[in-house]
């Protein structure tokens, strides 16, 4: 009896852990309406159960949106092709080709 009445108050604090997580922002932990809260996009590397405010979703899109467009390195915008940084560089992000010449050259 008495180990079935823990199971049951573990189980009600994890309920009330996953509404509480449903209900507030992951980045800044302000409370969520339920129509404003957003799921984060799979790119951005988050996990699915989480939400967002409006605020933090935006800005998480802004960053996005900036370290696929434009270099890392330099800043400029990126065309159609984009270069990849090598692995051993622990760069995130983007390449433009001169930044990803110079970046090669220098690490050869």
């Amino acid at each position: 009896m008495k180990i079935t009445k823990e199971f049951v108050i573990k189980q009600k604090e994890e309920e009330e852990k996953i509404n509480k997580k449903q209900n507030q922002c992951f980045i800044c932990n302000n409370h969520i309406d339920p129509e404003n809260k957003k799921k984060p996009r799979w790119q951005w590397n988050m996990d699915n159960d989480i939400f967002l405010c409006e605020k933090c979703y935006d800005q998480q899109e802004l960053a996005y949106q900036t370290k696929i467009n434009f270099c890392i390195h330099c800043g400029k915008k990126i065309g159609l092709v984009r270069y990849n940084p090598k692995p051993k560089w622990k760069i995130d992000g983007q390449l433009c080709r001169q930044c990803w010449d110079t970046i090669n050259v220098s690490q050869n």
